[in-house]
């Protein structure tokens, strides 16, 4: 069972940094951030907002793609959100759920982004969760390393 609960951090922790880390992915600057601090988003559908306006701001979406990943990312915390009510009493089936939406989620982010962008946003979410710059999916080289550093 220890072995159990050891396995579990990892998806559970992944799934709770989507959850209460991802505006932190695609922050505003630190001065706007401080000031939006204190008005912090209520609802689920002002997070995913917060969430969409970062990932605009940051990836240069068009205003197709900001829509279709509005949607996206509204959708995919109402999930969260009703898995966390209902399996709160079952970690491991909440965990399951959690994975199971943020596959569903980085799929469908996936599908609206260029490759340019998906590797620019994959690589700042592999930053945020402590993944090993060897270890990432997209590990940055030369040019593409000066391009996600002014991002």
């Amino acid at each position: 069972m220890i072995s159990f609960k050891r396995d579990m951090k990892k998806p559970v922790l992944a799934t709770l940094l989507f959850a209460f880390a991802a505006t932190a992915v695609f922050a505003q600057a630190p001065a706007q951030k401080a000031a939006t601090t204190q008005s912090a988003p209520t609802t689920l559908e002002q997070r995913a907002d917060e969430i969409t306006a970062g990932m605009v701001k940051n990836l240069r979406l068009s205003p197709k793609q900001a829509a279709e990943l509005k949607d996206v990312n509204r959708s995919s915390m109402k999930f969260a959100e009703e898995a966390r009510k209902k399996h709160r009493d079952n970690p491991p089936k909440l965990a399951q759920q959690m994975d199971m939406i943020s596959q569903t989620r980085l799929s469908q982010i996936k599908d609206i982004l260029t490759e340019q962008q998906f590797a620019q946003y994959q690589s700042r979410r592999e930053e945020k969760m402590g993944v090993p710059r060897e270890a990432r999916s997209n590990p940055s080289q030369g040019q593409g390393q000066q391009y996600n550093n002014n991002y």
